[in-house]
């Protein structure tokens, strides 16, 4: 017997198969996912809080299996997500370790201006060229700390 029904041809079934559906989840599941996002962010703000960063690097995978979010949507939201957390974490640090402000004020001139030219590469990247960059540098960052 042929898998494939003679009323849906070859292209309809992959195009089907590639497509994501979205399905109203039931109110069990949107209280699991719920509490899934509370403690992967608990988990977040651990990370961004002991090394300072690494928080973003979490919310993205987080977004995009827990949400289903398409790779852009999962970055943007994880850059607002992380926003408060590291303003958050700032104080903390400068509130316990005081700083060095001739390291910050250039530093912090090249985030903004970065972080803006970051954003508009973001508009422009496709979410497959996006997912594969931002795995590769998360790829190589790990096996450089480990070697």
């Amino acid at each position: 017997m042929d898998l494939v029904s003679t009323e849906i041809n070859q292209g309809e079934l992959k195009r089907l198969l590639c497509q994501r559906k979205y399905h109203e989840p039931s109110s069990k599941s949107k209280k699991m996912v719920k509490i899934l996002a509370c403690v992967f962010g608990l988990i977040m703000g651990f990370v961004n809080g002991l090394f300072g960063a690494g928080g973003g690097m979490l919310a993205v995978p987080v977004l995009t299996y827990l949400y289903g979010l398409n790779a852009k949507r999962a970055h943007a939201t994880a850059i607002l997500v992380i926003l408060p957390l590291c303003m958050v974490s700032a104080v903390v640090y400068l509130t316990r370790e005081g700083g060095d402000w001739q390291v910050y004020v250039p530093t912090i001139a090249g985030v903004v201006v970065g972080g803006v030219v970051g954003a508009y590469a973001l508009k422009k990247c496709g979410n497959v060229v996006l997912q594969f960059v931002f795995y590769g540098v998360m790829l190589l960052a790990g096996l450089k700390m480990l070697f």
